[in-house]
């Protein structure tokens, strides 16, 4: 982890029309240092954490616009059903959202990642 900033993922779209974006489904997230959930690479970033078991490291506002404060408007930063001492989403920045089931449904789902295509199942 790094001592000053990191962040486990930085995604990157040019556009909210582009299918893509990361989904940790599931995940167990360790180690030492403190480090973010995702930063904005891109306008459209979209990062999303769902049933993830959360260790300490994660710092508490846990997303980053990566000094672009109009990423704040189009980022899509979430997390569902996630726990652990990292997961506490009292101090997290007010633009990433804590999502319902039905909003992180389509993310939970093989497909969105097209892993029929290049996952061995």
């Amino acid at each position: 982890i790094a001592e000053n900033f990191g962040a486990i993922a930085a995604h990157h779209r040019d556009s909210p029309l582009q299918d893509t974006g990361f989904s940790f489904v599931r995940c167990s997230i360790r180690g030492t240092g403190n480090i973010l959930l995702g930063r904005a690479w891109g306008a459209y970033s979209r990062i999303i954490y769902s049933s993830c078991n959360m260790d300490d490291i994660i710092k508490p506002e846990g997303w980053s616009e990566w000094n672009h404060p109009d990423r704040r408007k189009t980022a899509v930063f979430g997390e569902y059903n996630c726990h652990g001492k990292g997961a506490d989403r009292i101090q997290r920045v007010p633009w990433s959202k804590a999502l319902s089931y039905g909003e992180a449904k389509p993310y939970l789902d093989i497909n969105f990642i097209n892993g029929n295509q290049w996952l061995r199942l």
